[in-house]
Order: C-alpha cells, then structure tokens, then sequence
C-alpha cells in the first residue's frame, strides 16, 4: 500500500510539473512573426465598417493613436510619417514594460517600437515593428540594450528543445505579445465602437 501511495505521489509530482513546462500557445513556437530579412513584424488586419469612409477611419484612428501614444500611456509618442491622403501614419512610440512590480522591487524595461497604420481597399493594416529594449537602465554600467531580432524570437526565447523558456528572454517574448494584442485591439474596438 506505502509503495502504491509513493507511486502514485510520484506520478502526481511530475504530472504537475509537466503542467508547469508547458507553455501557452499564444506565446509558443511561432507567435514572433519574422519576415525574409530576419526582421519581427507584427501584423493584423481588420475590415473598416462599411457605414465609414477611408477618410473617417483614417481621422479616427489618428484621434486613437494620438491618445494612446501620448501620456501617461507612452513616455513619448511621435509622429514619424503622416499621409492623409495616402491615408497612413507611422508613429514612434517609447513606453514601459512591467514584469514585476512590487514594493521593494521593480522589474521593467523600456520598449521602443514603430506602430504604423495603413487604410486601403476598405482594409486597415496595422504593424507594429523596429522593437528595441533598454532593460534595467538605472544600474551600473547603464543596463542592457537589445533589439526584438536578438531577444524575442524562437531562436532566442527558448531552450534547445523549445519546450520552455530561457529566464532573462521569456518574459520580454510574453509582455510584448501581450502589449502587440493589446494595441490591434485597442484599435479595432475604437475603430468599430
């Protein structure tokens, strides 16, 4: 009975621990899009409403990313590239990523990305690249720096295996994500609210 009861406790052990390796699938293998050049690119499309114009879309989502891209959202939004006639915009944004946020300790990097918004053919395309980190800039020495390309890939992320992932990498793969859903959602509600 002693040895079917420790079987049975071992068995539960590596079950959860099993449980603990895996890795959601909104953050596996393949959740960092990277184009021919090696570059991460994030990307979705969303249909404009078909009670609105290319031009009413364009100002509307303008009004969104001047609101989203500024404070206290953004410590700096700037428009890098505006067409209103093109209808598309680029803005240069630089905000914080929290991991880890407690009274004693704070674990947040810096992020800088390009978010850009093309409407054609009663499509909005919307991408978010150019991701660069600046991670633990109040230390000695000024912290780390690094681009998407060298920390948030599959390459990068992940053990060899890609079955967990890497300590330092993993966290910065899963708040971008989460940041990059946020943003397209964001947009899509304003845009059919």
């Amino acid at each position: 009975m002693r040895k079917a009861l420790l079987s049975l406790m071992g068995c539960l052990v590596a079950l959860m621990a099993f449980a603990k390796e895996t890795i959601d699938p909104k953050y596996g293998v393949g959740a960092v899009p990277v184009d021919e050049n090696g570059t991460v690119c994030f990307q979705t499309e969303i249909e404009i409403p078909s009670s609105m114009s290319a031009d009413e879309c364009y100002q509307k989502l303008m009004q969104w990313a001047k609101g989203r891209f500024s404070m206290p959202y953004a410590q700096a939004g700037r428009i890098l590239n505006e067409d209103a006639q093109s209808h598309r915009f680029i803005f240069h944004v630089d905000q914080l990523l929290v991991f880890k946020r407690t009274a004693v300790v704070a674990d947040e990097s810096r992020i800088e990305y390009n978010f850009q918004a093309v409407i054609n053919n009663g499509k909005i395309t919307l991408k978010m690249t150019d991701i660069k980190y600046r991670y633990e800039e109040g230390r000695e020495g000024g912290g780390s720096r690094f681009t998407a390309e060298d920390w948030i890939t599959d390459k990068e992320a992940f053990n060899a295996k890609k079955t967990k992932f890497l300590k330092r990498t993993g966290k910065f793969r899963i708040k971008t994500i989460d940041l990059k859903d946020m943003l397209f959602d964001n947009a899509k509600d304003f845009i059919n609210e």
